[in-house]
């Protein structure tokens, strides 16, 4: 069988239904940056689209569902219908089953690597189980290779086997970046990039080419804060009050943070928040925090909410996010945009920071380009740390709010619905 794409010949007198699948969504919040990209998505594209999301009952590392969230039905909730399901066999089958009776022009899959969300309906969708209905594909970072050096023979294993199977044939990526455009090609191949509005109407570029397959190249979408985190302390020289919000997973790096603490001189007071996703990296970020001396007082603040995020940022001077990598970067943006500089790895869309006057970005085998730095936000004064401040606020707000991430991401699924999988 030869399958084409042609261009639907009517685009939209109706809104048209993405149904997105993620094992995580609001109230939950321990999942990171995914979460977020989804509700920014539904935020900014609510007027031309209706959206459906099937997810998981609880948040991550819950053992409990949410009390008041109801399961194995679709309701209302935000901007979205939503079906929460529960893990395991019994979640599986009600996923499968709304995907053959569900209405729906495209299927949004987020991640490659999770079983009952990703692995399974592409599994379906190859044995013709499912509807035929466009793809988009997102990795969510997956491929970045900070991400592939954690448990990699598994995944490298997984994505071999999942290519020689046909499990991506006809399907449209979903890269955030111009790096995970890279990551794609690096582990899938040299697949075409559709990121000109142009192609819209004329899909049969795509086909005449004898490619299905296509890269859509749309940054992740950022839930708008209404009122950002205004600085709340001064500066003062020869002290330092950094923080690190995110998960506690070697993914993010937090080991490296703390080791780095150690060759500093001064004051220095290092809040950290976030869900433990690890408890053992977890033990051995503890005994690391053990053996700091006396001027580093290293304090863990537990989880916290998604609304307080501005405000813990508006309390501190520095955000500390080494990161193996990240597909956008959430938490960066709201650091940012709270006036809190950062100090980041290389590993993710925000880069060349110290020329923007807003932070740093640094390889993270450049360790004494690392201490160097924290060790010059330790000893720097107020009036420089306010000017780095309000540069790096009006460059958050400037980048949560940019439209032309709402009309990239418009363009990837009005593409992906104008082109259906026929024989």
């Amino acid at each position: 069988m030869h399958s084409n794409l042609h261009r639907g010949e009517h685009f939209a007198d109706l809104k048209k239904k993405i149904l997105i699948l993620y094992s995580h969504y609001l109230p939950g919040v321990k999942a990171g940056g995914p979460v977020q990209s989804i509700a920014g998505l539904l935020e900014g594209l609510k007027d031309e689209f209706d959206f459906k999301i099937i997810c998981g009952d609880r948040d991550a590392g819950d053992r409990k569902p949410f009390a008041n969230e109801p399961v194995g039905r679709w309701y209302e909730y935000g901007r979205a219908k939503v079906l929460r399901i529960p893990p395991g066999p019994s979640g599986a089958w009600m996923m499968i089953r709304a995907l053959r009776l569900e209405k729906y022009d495209l299927l949004y899959i987020n991640g490659v690597l999770p079983r009952i969300y990703s692995m399974l309906p592409l599994t379906c969708r190859k044995m013709g189980l499912l509807p035929q209905r466009p793809v988009v594909l997102a990795p969510r970072g997956e491929f970045s290779q900070g991400a592939l050096s954690l448990k990699s023979n598994r995944k490298q294993l997984y994505l071999k086997l999942s290519t020689w199977l046909g499990l991506y044939r006809e399907i449209i990526w979903h890269a955030s970046t111009n790096l995970e455009v890279a990551d794609i090609r690096r582990l899938i191949g040299n697949l075409p990039t559709i990121d000109d509005v142009r192609l819209l109407h004329d899909s049969a570029a795509v086909s005449g080419s004898g490619m299905t397959e296509v890269i859509a190249v749309a940054k992740d979408m950022q839930v708008r804060q209404e009122h950002y985190g205004k600085r709340k302390i001064c500066k003062r020289a020869g002290a330092l009050r950094a923080v690190f919000v995110s998960r506690i997973l070697p993914m993010k790096n937090l080991l490296f943070a703390l080791k780095m603490l150690q060759g500093l001189s001064g004051d220095v007071y290092f809040d950290i928040y976030g869900f433990v996703g690890d408890a053992e990296y977890w033990n051995q970020c503890k005994k690391t925090i053990d053996t700091l001396p006396a001027n580093v007082r290293v304090k863990y603040r537990g989880f916290i909410e998604h609304e307080r995020v501005g405000e813990v940022f508006a309390e501190h001077e520095l955000f500390i996010l080494p990161t193996l990598g990240e597909n956008y970067g959430h938490v960066i943006c709201e650091a940012l945009s709270a006036g809190c500089p950062v100090l980041i790895s290389d590993q993710t869309p925000w880069r060349n920071l110290q020329e923007k006057q807003v932070g740093w970005d640094i390889p993270l085998d450049k360790e004494e380009r690392f201490l160097a730095i924290l060790q010059q936000c330790v000893d720097a004064d107020e009036e420089w740390h306010a000017a780095l401040a309000e540069r790096a606020a009006e460059y958050g707000q400037m980048a949560a709010s940019d439209p032309e991430v709402i009309e990239e991401n418009r363009r990837m699924f009005r593409y992906a619905i104008s082109v259906s999988v026929g024989a």
